[in-house]
């Protein structure tokens, strides 16, 4: 009887604990919400960043500024962080004047776009417009002689149709669960893709497009146009590898497709089509040093606090608009998760470590600078300090949307983990674990050294339509949506600081 009575006692004890780490747990979950709910500090993160700093092109002033105010404004809530460099990212480059217009057969403003790391016009000029149709070399040659101060488009053949789709859309919900279906590892690009719709046949041409622009260039040719994107909206990026160049070349101008195919209209019909332009580039010689931020908050284990759960984002952007969802959205999401951590009062076990990294739109630079120095050497094949302390790494990279779910990159002893993570989220939306391996982002630098990074499954809004644009403004970030996505973050962060082991690791080779 009384072995039984102590056993009875144990199973009592040992409930009772469960039901009060529950508890505490809930509790904990709680002050997360209210905290981001109720005093989050999104708005002001997100007018400093993209009205206040602006466009974020590495190697530009503007980014080193974006930079020192992310670790300024972590210092400012109690969160320790640094500037921290990370080697020779190359020259920057910025815009400091640029004008297009047609002028005849009648006057009219184009909407434009100049490419980064390509050449301006040395004044105003006027110009014709040539284009040129050529399918190889040997019609290229043809037009030797011909455009000399002129400026250059090519001809296509497909025209826009009429879209009925709206312009920014959510997820169905079968839309979702087609992304929680094991098998689905490649599921249908569209859903994470607002494709612009087209007509008609495309022209196909064999030269490059540096061949293109070397015989331009030679034959002092004033300026390319480029089409790119439609409504008004230009997507326009630039050379990954224009870091390297001493000198710009001809200016490349990317155009709005309704202006761009007017002119090939009227030159189809034997119209002249002039322009004036003037368009002031330059390199920027003096932020040659590629730069990462990074923040923590120390584990309260005195056993676990040496491990680190690792969450990040890129603040880099293009420099036609403000890098408003590309990626001042994440930035702020992972800003702010770190600001309702230590806010909150909850105590994570394990580190939180927030990293901001720099250039990553010319090739994931800062975070793969970060992952060779710290976790692995490829070149050294030398695993560095870190690759045993980190459990996960979190990337916020895939726009304004609401989170509803995860990216396990093909790791399936994840999915029990995340189920379980999800439950005191689920009346969030949050619910989805997908198999896919997502690209495109930091967390493939921490991937393909088997260390779990993920990406959220989130509603895109008008992400394909905005990205790399002159339209990514404050206007395209979703509030709501980010007040949803931090306390989500929050959350999963502050769970696996907790949970007993580190996430379980994929095998891989490298």
């Amino acid at each position: 009887m009384m072995l039984r009575r102590i056993v009875i006692l144990l199973i009592c004890t040992s409930l009772q604990q469960t039901v009060v780490a529950q508890v505490n747990s809930y509790s904990d979950f709680q002050s997360i919400r209210d905290e981001g709910f109720d005093n989050s500090s999104l708005r002001e993160l997100a007018v400093n960043l993209t009205d206040v700093i602006g466009p974020r092109l590495s190697g530009t002033e503007a980014f080193v500024n974006s930079c020192e105010w992310a670790a300024e404004t972590l210092n400012s809530t109690g969160i320790n962080a640094r500037v921290e460099p990370w080697g020779e990212f190359g020259n920057g480059w910025e815009t400091q004047k640029f004008y297009i217009a047609m002028r005849k057969p009648y006057y009219q403003p184009l909407i434009a776009v100049s490419r980064a790391w390509t050449g301006g016009t040395l004044g105003l000029k006027k110009a014709e417009v040539v284009m040129i149709d050529a399918v190889n070399m040997d019609d290229l040659q043809k037009f030797s002689g011909k455009i000399n101060g002129k400026i250059v488009i090519t001809p296509f053949e497909k025209e826009l149709e009429v879209s009925f789709e709206p312009s920014a859309k959510r997820f169905s919900h079968e839309e979702l669960e087609k992304y929680g279906e094991i098998n689905e590892f490649r599921a249908d690009p569209d859903l994470y893709m607002t494709n612009r719709k087209m007509s008609g046949k495309e022209v196909k041409s064999e030269i490059s497009w540096n061949d293109f622009k070397d015989f331009c260039e030679a034959e002092g040719a004033l300026a390319i146009i480029e089409k790119s994107g439609s409504f008004g909206t230009v997507m326009s990026v630039g050379d990954r590898n224009g870091r390297f160049l001493d000198t710009l070349g001809i200016p490349v101008i990317d155009m709005t497709h309704e202006h761009y195919a007017r002119m090939v209209r009227l030159i189809d019909r034997g119209i002249p089509v002039e322009l004036e332009l003037e368009v002031d580039n330059k390199l920027v010689t003096s932020h040659r040093e590629g730069l990462n931020v990074i923040a923590e908050i120390p584990g309260t284990d005195k056993d676990l606090k040496s491990e680190v759960v690792m969450i990040g984002a890129h603040i880099d952007s293009w420099h036609g608009a403000t890098g408003g969802n590309d990626n001042g959205s994440g930035v702020i999401v992972m800003m702010e998760v770190m600001r309702i951590l230590k806010e909150s009062g909850v105590k994570p076990k394990r580190t939180i470590r927030l990293a901001i990294w720099g250039n990553e739109e010319q090739g994931l630079h800062g975070s793969k600078a970060w992952v060779k120095k710290n976790v692995y050497d490829v070149e050294a094949n030398k695993k560095m300090a870190e690759f045993d302390k980190i459990s996960a790494y979190y990337n916020f990279d895939y726009g304004t949307g609401r989170i509803w779910g995860i990216f396990l990159n093909d790791n399936l002893a994840l999915k029990p983990i995340f189920d379980s993570f999800f439950e005191p989220l689920s009346d969030l939306g949050v619910k989805y674990t997908s198999m896919r391996s997502p690209g495109g982002s930091d967390h493939l630098s921490f991937n393909t050294f088997g260390i779990p990074g993920f990406a959220f499954i989130q509603d895109r809004i008008d992400y394909g339509r905005t990205y790399h644009t002159n339209m990514d403004t404050f206007e395209r970030i979703q509030l709501g949506d980010l007040k949803q996505a931090a306390v989500v973050v929050a959350t999963l962060v502050y769970q696996t600081a907790n949970y007993p082991e580190k996430l379980p690791r994929k095998e891989v080779v490298f």
